[in-house]
């Protein structure tokens, strides 16, 4: 009994050796997806399998990664919550005009100043510029349609805080009238309603008013 474990010991040190000069082989190993014809060099040349339509063995016998789906940054297909799946803080109440979005008042929580800043860096800035005056650097690629606005003109500052987020939930003042026609947008502006939640968006509209100086 304890000359097999030996032996059984010395089996397996031997087919690990084996192993770590093989591995570097088969990495080496070519074939033919046309034709089936593979070899490892210097050592095998054998016929496998092929499809000519398809460019692949029937059985695959080395890693293809060009079989694994891979997508690039911002490519679709976009990974989107079932329909009509609710998320954990509940569903956004849906408003179809602009008297409904007047109407809303900003609700009760805690107002983030750095949050909010950084909210308006990343989605706003690039169009309306950092102090929200419509001289992001965007602006100059615009040649059609209503340019970035000024967020701290009287026209901005007349709006209501519902108007402001509805705005901005619906792709600028462009985008919600074309919601409200049941229409698609044309405007530069997305609607940030299927991009930052609702408290983010408030959060965006509050750091709006302090540029206001509101």
């Amino acid at each position: 009994m304890l000359e097999r474990i030996r032996l059984s010991k010395r089996n397996l040190g031997g087919m690990a050796v084996l192993a770590m000069f093989a591995l570097p082989l088969v990495t080496v190993a070519c074939w033919d997806p046309r034709t089936g014809e593979s070899s490892v060099p210097g050592i095998a040349e054998f016929t496998l399998p092929a499809f000519p339509e398809t460019g692949s063995h029937k059985f695959v016998v080395f890693s293809e990664m060009h079989y694994q789906p891979t997508y690039r940054s911002q490519e679709g297909p976009r990974l989107l919550p079932p329909a009509d799946s609710v998320p954990v803080t509940g569903r956004e109440l849906d408003y179809f005009t602009q008297a409904e979005y007047t109407s809303l008042r900003a609700p009760a929580q805690v107002y983030d100043p750095t949050r909010a800043a950084e909210l308006f860096r990343v989605n706003c800035s690039v169009c309306h510029g950092l102090q929200g005056r419509g001289d992001g650097a965007i602006g100059a690629f615009i040649t059609s349609g209503p340019k970035p606005a000024d967020l701290t003109a009287a026209v901005a500052g007349a709006a209501t805080d519902g108007d402001l987020f509805g705005f901005l939930s619906r792709g600028g003042r462009q985008g919600l009238a074309a919601f409200q026609r049941d229409r698609e947008t044309t405007s530069p502006m997305p609607p940030f309603r299927n991009l930052l939640s609702e408290e983010e968006r408030w959060q965006v509209v509050s750091y709006v008013r302090s540029l206001q100086g509101r």
